[in-house]
């Protein structure tokens, strides 16, 4: 059954547990849906349809073309191949859109659809409001309109494009954890081509042995909660440090996002990794707009203002961030999860092209990495989640706009995506709730480690509360 409840779209795409949410019949009916969608602007729609390593990618893969065929579209089959590289192909294949199926970090047990235009951006909220309003009622075409299928192989054009779109002088020691998802495909390949000595661990792709027995790290630390699940933190951080590696990276499932390790072997909080980025693109390239989330750290403004630039925020999702690049003209677009938007090669966020992009910085700055983390403004960020059912998130949310208005000290409350409380010492809280689990998420930052601590703790109660 297709939930009419409540919106399919979460941040990312649609995603949930496999043979719940997430089943054959609502795959065919998102390709009828998608199908019916372009029939609107030509007769013959193209559609490029890839998946990632999971053991259930061929099963949705198969029923979502064939809702496309008897939706009347044309059909590239691309395989096994991470999200970014499916991504680009479709674009310079010239189809109408790419279909990854894929459930990006999530566990194994989940699956899900991700949908990208030619330009590699994420669908728009107005695509994606017309494919809920189309599915359970988009009908099959005449068998003679029935659309027909072929083969593409998107990796090789993908590794052209980002050879072609980074330049890495120096030759630099990596560590390369594909977490045993698509990234292994693509990665180790395109950081030997620019000559960089590779280490790797979770290469090839097995979609039995994802996220299956990883230990849980000890490494504390906002980055570490929302990777551990799948990334052995503390082996990654190890080998970079036994191996005297200047750089460790690890990917999720499809590798759209990237994890960076620096050479002391810190797991980076991607509000580093992007404030760093973001001083490397605006000092060589100009720029006036970095593009990320109301959940990123004020760091990356700081960055910004040193080069006469500014920061344009939106709700956390890389499909919000890769139309914010778009609108803004911006020079890069992430938020703190991994995602990275570079929108001269296309607007998909890239973890392969992000860990290449990284090379290039390190050539650049011709210092190691941790001396350039040791160099940002010092602010402290944590990060939580509070578990909460889907169906309880409006009412929790509710509770924490009231509390949260009540505070002291507040000076601004935002509803833009959650709940974003801003105080008078320059400290923040957002809270809320997860596009694609059942949870509420909370982020604070402060200029101290006791003012981040409390408020977090405010905020969790808070949270913790409303559910209750």
């Amino acid at each position: 059954m297709v939930p009419t409840t409540s919106p399919l779209f979460g941040s990312s795409g649609i995603r949930g547990l496999v043979n719940e949410l997430v089943t054959g019949p609502l795959a065919i009916r998102i390709g009828l849906a998608v199908a019916q969608l372009f029939r609107e602007e030509q007769s013959k729609p193209h559609i490029m349809v890839g998946h990632d390593h999971r053991t259930t990618g061929p099963m949705l893969t198969s029923a979502l073309i064939s809702g496309l065929l008897t939706g009347g579209s044309q059909v590239t089959m691309a395989g096994m191949a991470p999200t970014p590289a499916i991504a680009y192909a479709g674009g310079k294949q010239r189809t109408d859109a790419a279909i990854i199926v894929t459930a990006s970090h999530n566990p194994p047990e989940y699956n899900g659809f991700k949908f990208h235009n030619p330009d590699g951006a994420g669908f728009s909220a107005n695509q994606q409001a017309k494919i809920e309003s189309l599915i359970g009622s988009s009908k099959p075409v005449t068998w003679e309109e029935f659309g027909s299928t072929s083969s593409f192989e998107p990796i090789p054009i993908h590794i052209e494009a980002i050879e072609r779109a980074c330049t890495v002088n120096q030759q630099h020691r990596v560590i390369l954890d594909a977490a045993l998802g698509a990234g292994g495909l693509v990665t180790p390949l395109v950081l030997s081509k620019l000559d960089a000595k590779v280490t790797t661990i979770g290469v090839p792709p097995s979609g039995t042995e994802y996220a299956q027995n990883i230990p849980h790290s000890k490494i504390q630390s906002a980055a570490a909660a929302e990777w551990q699940h799948f990334v052995n933190l503390d082996n990654l951080s190890a080998l970079v440090r036994t191996k005297k590696a200047e750089v460790g990276f690890a990917h999720d499932g499809d590798a759209d996002r990237i994890l960076a390790v620096d050479d002391k072997g810190r797991i980076l909080a991607g509000d580093t990794l992007l404030a760093l980025v973001a001083d490397y693109y605006l000092a060589t390239r100009g720029g006036k707009v970095i593009a990320t989330t109301v959940s990123s750290s004020s760091v990356v403004d700081h960055i910004a203002k040193k080069h006469g630039a500014g920061v344009a925020r939106c709700r956390v999702g890389d499909v919000f961030v890769s139309n914010l690049v778009k609108e803004h003209n911006a020079v890069l677009g992430a938020e703190p999860s991994g995602p990275f938007i570079f929108p001269e090669v296309h607007y998909c966020p890239d973890g392969p092209l992000a860990a290449c992009k990284v090379l290039e910085l390190l050539d650049w700055a011709k210092r190691p990495l941790s001396t350039l983390v040791d160099d940002l403004p010092k602010m402290h960020l944590l990060r939580a989640s509070v578990k909460c059912p889907n169906d309880a998130k409006p009412a929790v949310m509710k509770h924490v706009a009231s509390i949260l208005d009540g505070w002291p000290e507040v000076e601004a409350v935002s509803q833009l995506d959650g709940v974003r409380a801003s105080f008078s010492d320059s400290s923040w809280v957002l809270i809320r709730p997860s596009g694609t689990e059942s949870v509420i998420r909370i982020t604070v930052e402060a200029q101290s480690a006791s003012r981040a601590k409390t408020l977090l703790k405010k905020a969790k109660h808070a949270t913790q509360k409303g559910i209750s």
